[in-house]
């Protein structure tokens, strides 16, 4: 079971000691990833009494999660972006095939700049229609589905993408889920969007068109990007702040021993 407030507490020592700017996370230390909250209560935050005890980050996100599957699913759907993460979008067409003519819809994710300079990563993307509507996501609809004021929900999601920065920064490999929507897969500087074959199948309607985006790699099932082999043998899983293990994709290099070192200093050495 993760305990958040020492894990962001080790990542800023280790910052300052670094010799890094220093990166500070006093709403996740509030917060907690999979404890209950014991009454529900948190020192200068006043919650709803209608709502019991719940994981709060991960809460929060998957709000988030199904606000950009509210906007995306639209008769009309909008381009939406998540700050500091990225904008998911669908394009849509019609195809002729077997006498009948079907519907596609694929669902699309440009990585944000803010991720992609970190180190450089690699990342196909297909523009917005200029004509689409662009929206971000509000953080007054995310608070009004988890007990928190506005400005906690804010600081929880730009401190979690802090979090993440953070680790990729380090050069070490992350996925980072949106719940029923899909996986932004980190691999080295390759970063995969891989969206949930559920979503596929709510968003088309129809299996036969989802097995066609697939086999013709139009999009990229989570499915795949599950277990995909990490070169450290570990993957950073967001926003659960937990370390998962995979299957190591290649032999050490002195990076890797390096960035070993960093993770025992932080407590998080060894292996998973």
């Amino acid at each position: 079971m993760t305990d958040l407030g020492a894990l962001v507490t080790n990542i800023e020592l280790s910052s300052q000691a670094g010799g890094r700017s220093t990166v500070t996370f006093p709403t996740l230390k509030e917060l907690s990833v999979t404890d209950a909250l014991a009454g529900c209560e948190l020192p200068g935050f006043q919650l709803d009494v209608s709502f019991s005890c719940f994981p709060d980050v991960v809460a929060i996100w998957s709000s988030v999660s199904e606000h950009v599957r509210q906007q995306l699913m639209q008769k009309k759907p909008r381009a939406v972006s998540v700050t500091g993460l990225g904008m998911f979008h669908v394009k849509k067409w019609l195809s002729f095939e077997n006498g009948e003519v079907l519907m596609f819809h694929r669902p699309a994710f440009a990585l944000a700049k803010a991720v992609a300079q970190i180190r450089e990563l690699q990342h196909a993307s297909i523009p917005v229609p200029d004509e689409m509507k662009t929206v971000a996501v509000s953080h007054k609809k995310i608070r009004s589905d988890v007990p928190y004021p506005e400005a906690v929900v804010q600081n929880c999601m730009q401190e979690t993408l802090d979090f993440f920065y953070f680790i990729l920064t380090n050069r070490e490999d992350a996925d980072f889920t949106l719940k029923d929507l899909g996986t932004l897969a980190i691999r080295g500087t390759a970063a995969t969007m891989a969206f949930s074959e559920d979503f596929l199948l709510t968003l088309n309607k129809s299996t036969y068109v989802v097995e066609k985006l697939l086999t013709q790699k139009w999009v990229t099932s989570d499915k795949e990007v599950a277990f995909s082999p990490s070169r450290f043998g570990r993957v950073h899983q967001f926003p659960q702040f937990e370390i998962r293990a995979v299957p190591r994709g290649a032999a050490h290099t002195d990076e890797f021993r390096v960035f070993e070192s960093l993770l025992s200093s932080m407590g998080l050495g060894g292996n998973v």
